[in-house]
């Protein structure tokens, strides 16, 4: 009768033990259950914020956020990404404005038509509402095939053609020659490779030695591109026609601007 009684209590202190290992082992992977589930969770809320912080810098066709810079150095960067091997100015050429440049192009990398205009909000080159606006100044680039050719497309004056015609003290030792004749005035000079003309029209006051002599000034402070063979300068007073041309090589570029001040300081940055 006690070694039932002992083989009994043996039995029941098993089963305890048994079942106490049982709770510990299901205790234990409730917890690593816990562990892993918090885990994944911490996953992916760090998955998630990466996801809205890439949001907040591309869009879904990998665009830029509205952070992207639209000022000229951006604009002037993007565009030489798109024609390759073009001189492009680095200034907008504008003393003081409130605007933003906004900039259009036509064409490729060989011949290509460049559109600076002004406007209220910063825009992307080439952004369509930027059709509709009149240009403050416009770069034509042309290929020819040879530098022969290209030359031919300049109208320069040679410094022999003026030489007989009265003079004009233009200052910084510049001496210009004038020729007037049907209510017509121009005062040329040559500086280096570059013909130089301003036309004005006594009979609408608009006489072209203020505008020389100013333009004398700034060639002092502003270095125009060293032409290959030719460079051409034909300012006129009281219009929006101020156009600078110049070859490089096989290439002629011409840039034409409502102000001869802005043409002069738009061309001195090319490159």
């Amino acid at each position: 009768m006690k070694l039932y009684k002992l083989g009994g209590v043996l039995l029941l202190s098993l089963i305890l033990v048994g079942c106490g290992n049982t709770n510990s082992s299901k205790q234990n992977s409730n917890n690593e259950s816990k562990t892993d589930m918090q885990n994944s969770s911490s996953q992916a809320q760090s998955s998630s914020t990466s996801q809205q912080s890439a949001s907040t810098t591309s869009g879904a066709d990998g665009s830029q956020s509205d952070s992207q810079s639209y000022d000229f150095s951006s604009l002037t960067k993007d565009l030489s990404s798109k024609l390759t091997d073009t001189l492009l100015p680095q200034e907008s050429g504008l003393s003081n404005t409130s605007k933003n440049v906004h900039i259009r192009y036509s064409g490729n990398s060989a011949n290509s038509t460049i559109y600076y205009s002004l406007g209220n909000d910063a825009l992307a080159v080439n952004d369509a509402s930027v059709k509709s606006e009149t240009p403050y100044a416009v770069l034509a680039k042309r290929s020819y095939s040879s530098s022969t050719e290209a030359q031919n497309h300049l109208d320069y004056t040679a410094a022999s053609e003026i030489k007989g015609l009265p003079k004009v003290d233009l200052g910084h030792s510049i001496v210009g020659h004038m020729q007037s004749g049907a209510g017509q005035e121009y005062i040329s000079w040559n500086e280096g490779n570059w013909s130089i003309s301003v036309h004005g029209s006594p009979v609408n006051n608009t006489t072209p030695k203020k505008l020389a002599v100013s333009s004398v000034n700034m060639f002092e402070n502003y270095a125009l591109p060293a032409p290959n063979t030719q460079g051409v300068v034909k300012f006129n007073v009281g219009t929006s026609s101020q156009v600078i041309t110049w070859q490089d090589g096989s290439v002629v570029y011409r840039l034409k601007a409502n102000d001869p001040a802005v043409a002069i300081r738009m061309a001195a940055s090319m490159k």
